[in-house]
């Protein structure tokens, strides 16, 4: 007959268990299947313009100039202006994504000098495809998808302004070509979704972008980032 284990045994026992069940318990009943709840309203008074999340190079990491052997000058590239405003009165979901091409180009052309500085060479940004949709009341696109030619002409089939209360959606589908003194780089497929309102909220697919699809939403947290404000 084995003897009663001590009252010290247990507690240490009961101790080593505990920790182990409560860190499980989470994951072990909650259903994985159930996405987190996530809202896709944007309300731009709940957002700090005075806090953008972009690339911003120093001047003076980029004002040198190196020299060829035949005595031409090797000039590093410049810092690109981000866009302040929409490109035209009107309003559209073509302007909407005019500006939208227009900021990918500077945020990109603005992080490889961030990275980089004076030893930036060459920039490349080719869009390949692109859509924009207005946003409605309930926070969905309204299925008025434009595609590349409404989009160049300004047409929205009645829809809605592009900097009013609900915004548009804007996916952009691009390759990126950089140099370097050190290395030449392309990327593929790139896709950056942007919300375009009061406020402009960006996001980057982390795969291989076939199409030009508003995922992932920059209206969700997990996902978007503030870059700039037109209000």
């Amino acid at each position: 007959m084995r003897p009663p284990r001590s009252r010290r045994s247990l507690l240490a026992t009961v101790a080593a268990v505990v920790p182990f069940t409560a860190g499980c318990s989470e994951a072990w009943f909650d259903d994985p299947e159930t996405p987190a709840e996530t809202s896709t309203t944007v309300t731009p008074e709940s957002y700090d313009c005075s806090d953008l999340s972009r690339p911003e190079p120093r001047p003076e990491a980029t004002s040198s100039a190196s020299t060829f052997e035949d005595g031409s000058a090797e000039q590093s590239l410049e810092p690109l202006e981000y866009p302040s405003t929409l490109p035209d009165a009107e309003t559209t979901t073509g302007a909407a994504t005019q500006y939208a091409i227009e900021f990918e180009q500077a945020y990109r052309q603005n992080a490889l000098l961030v990275e980089y500085g004076e030893a930036t060479r060459a920039f490349d940004l080719s869009v390949t495809d692109r859509q924009s949709s207005p946003i409605g009341a309930d926070g969905e696109t309204n299925g008025n998808v434009t595609d590349a030619s409404s989009e160049e002409t300004g047409e929205t089939n009645g829809t809605e302004s592009a900097t009013g209360s609900n915004g548009t959606l804007v996916s952009l589908v691009y390759n990126l070509t950089t140099e370097t003194t050190d290395d030449n780089h392309t990327k593929w497929a790139v896709r950056a979704v942007y919300y375009v309102g009061e406020v402009v909220l960006r996001a980057v697919y982390g795969g291989v972008a076939t199409d030009p699809t508003f995922d992932p939403d920059p209206r969700e947290q997990t996902h978007g980032e503030l870059v700039a404000c037109l209000r």
